[in-house]
C-alpha cells in the first residue's frame, strides 16, 4: 500500500511540475520598459493608514502589440512603512512604439512613524501578453519622499 501512494505521489509530482512552466518573453520581443511612482505624497494623517496613487508606465518596445493582464504592486524590504500588496487585472493594449499609464489605488501602512522618512520602495510584476505567449516582467524602483 505505501509502495502504492509513493508511486500516486511520483507521479502527482511528475504531472505538476510539466503542467506549471510558463513561458518566457518571446525572442522576437524585446523587454518592456516598465516604471512605477507615487502619484500623491502620503499622508497618514491621525491613522496608520494612508491612501497611495501609483502610476505604472508601459513602453512597448518591439513590433507587435503588447496587452498588460495583470499588475501586482507591494514593497519589500520597508521598515517605518509599506504598501499592502495590491494585485489587479487589465487588458490594456499597448501599441508598437508607445506608452500606456495605468493607475493604481494601493493603501500604505505605517509601521513606526506617521512621518515617513524611508524612500519608498515599490515591486511591480507586470503580466504581459504578446502573439499568444504570456510572461512576467519584474521592476524594483526606489522613490525618495
Amino acid at each position: 500500500m505505501r509502495r502504492m501512494l509513493s508511486f500516486l505521489l511520483l507521479l502527482s509530482l511528475a504531472a505538476c511540475a510539466g503542467s506549471s512552466t510558463k513561458a518566457g518573453r518571446p525572442a522576437n520581443m524585446p523587454q518592456p520598459d516598465i516604471a512605477a511612482q507615487l502619484v500623491n505624497p502620503l499622508f497618514f494623517g491621525s491613522t496608520n493608514s494612508a491612501p497611495a496613487t501609483l502610476e505604472i508606465r508601459v513602453l512597448n518596445r518591439g513590433q507587435a502589440p503588447l496587452v498588460v493582464r495583470r499588475v501586482e504592486l507591494d514593497s519589500p524590504g520597508m521598515g517605518q512603512y509599506s504598501l499592502l500588496r495590491y494585485a489587479r487585472q487589465y487588458n490594456e493594449t499597448v501599441p508598437p512604439g508607445e506608452t500606456k499609464a495605468l493607475t493604481a489605488f494601493a493603501t500604505a501602512v505605517a509601521q513606526t512613524t506617521r512621518r515617513p522618512t524611508e524612500p519608498l520602495t515599490i515591486r511591480a510584476i507586470v503580466e504581459l501578453q504578446s502573439e499568444g505567449t504570456i510572461w512576467r516582467e519584474i521592476a524594483i524602483f526606489r522613490e525618495h519622499l
